[in-house]
């Protein structure tokens, strides 16, 4: 581990039921909390569709993510680098440099994406959308290795079964990441 690594602390996005609408897995695998989420509905009509950032929307190219083969590892590595250029791909073995932590991408192919997020204790933890934050897996068990975990979710009463391991990626920990394309939206990593 590098020493970058965030605590685990779920109620930062757990506790104001706002922040767990608007705040998805790239969002929390990135430890970004972004203001301007939890007021993009204010003064519109209650039928606002409260949205998530998306891997690419820091250029407008998340709609890629909408295609057949946009939920493909190679795509959604693609705009994740986009949006943060300083990410770097990784091993489960191999350290971080200071600065970063890790991070996993699992991709249900066609469906859905998800990322992890290794805490300074070593575990990994996640965030499914509008849910709460855990460090278990579909089965319940303590998720230690993104890669070895289970993550089909159909038993669970769910479609998703993230059945593709993308890989490990070093993000970064010590700068400020926008993932939002209006500047009046820029996200403060916190």
């Amino acid at each position: 581990m590098s020493g970058d690594e965030p605590h685990y602390n779920p109620a930062r996005y757990n506790h104001n039921p706002l922040v767990r609408k608007t705040h998805n897995c790239w969002a929390y695998g990135l430890d970004v909390l972004d203001p301007a989420q939890l007021i993009q509905c204010v003064g519109k009509s209650s039928s606002c569709r409260l949205m998530y950032h998306q891997p690419g929307g820091t250029v407008g190219r998340a709609t890629e993510l909408r295609t057949t083969t946009g939920r493909s590892c190679p795509v959604v590595e693609r705009l994740m680098r986009v949006d943060v250029p300083a990410i770097k791909r990784s091993t489960y073995k191999a350290r971080c440099p200071r600065g970063s932590s890790k991070i996993a991408m699992v991709v249900d192919p066609g469906e859905d994406y998800h990322f992890y997020r290794q805490d300074s204790d070593g575990m990994w933890s996640h965030k499914d959308g509008a849910n709460e934050v855990k460090r278990f897996d579909a089965e319940g068990q303590p998720i230690w290795n993104p890669k070895t975990a289970a993550r089909d979710y159909r038993p669970r009463g769910s479609f998703l079964n993230y059945t593709d391991f993308c890989g490990y990626y070093c993000a970064p920990r010590r700068q400020t990441i926008r993932l939002a394309r209006d500047e009046r939206r820029a996200a403060a990593a916190l």
